[in-house]
């Protein structure tokens, strides 16, 4: 598999905030938001493939997991679905003893064994202020999918105001119950985070949202591993 890091940390976003975890954040990606975090995970005009990528067997994964000691697994990227084959064999070794979560951008579709393996999904759709096209951030069989399961989360990325309206759209088109939709401010720095992070939980409260802290991003900004 082409991994980027591995990682011991604490959750901090979305329902698991807080918990300690381990983080499995696997290289490459089919999008290219302009505010993405993690660029250096696919962005290859800015960063070295050679150093960012470990092509790992799936027993260096999983001896690399169980050495960290904890039972909690958050996969992440970069876009983990692109390796969702691999992805479905490892956890098949690493269930029932772990919680498995796993980040997706919502534009691959699942296969069923992985889908399976799953006990929470963090689906982070993308809207106009990522950059990208909407013909590639909005795909309507995957929005069907995740918008039908009961173990996922929304959460979308939020400059201003003015992302709301699109948000709402797809709330209201794919029958989002907006229990599950978490608002999440868009920053990479602390200083962007404390500037921006009241804003936007208004936001959420006035729109019947749930709000997203984002812990890493207060504690340790764009240091990487943390």
């Amino acid at each position: 598999m082409q991994i980027n890091e591995i990682f011991k940390s604490i959750q901090g976003e979305g329902p698991n905030f807080g918990k300690p975890a381990i983080f499995l954040r696997t290289a490459q990606c089919n999008l290219k938001c302009t505010w993405c975090d993690t660029k250096y995970t696919w962005d290859w005009k800015n960063y070295d493939y050679t150093k960012e990528v470990k092509e790992m067997t799936l027993e260096e994964i999983k001896e690399r997991i169980l050495d960290l000691e904890i039972k909690h697994l958050v996969i992440t990227g970069g876009e983990p679905l692109l390796q969702q084959d691999d992805l479905a064999d490892l956890l098949s070794f690493l269930k029932p003893d772990f919680y498995v979560e796993i980040e997706t951008n919502c534009t691959i579709l699942p296969n069923k064994m992985l889908t399976d393996l799953v006990d929470q999904w963090n689906v982070s759709p993308k809207t106009e202020n990522s950059g990208n096209p909407l013909e590639l951030y909005e795909n309507d069989e995957c929005y069907y999918f995740f918008a039908n399961q009961e173990n996922c989360f929304f959460k979308y990325v939020v400059e201003n105001e003015s992302d709301i309206p699109e948000i709402k759209k797809f709330v209201t088109k794919y029958n989002i119950p907006e229990n599950r939709v978490q608002l999440m401010t868009q920053a990479s720095t602390k200083e962007e985070i404390s500037a921006r992070e009241k804003s936007i939980s208004e936001l959420a409260k006035a729109n019947n949202f749930l709000f997203s802290p984002r812990l890493h991003v207060a504690m340790w900004g764009a240091q990487r591993g943390k």
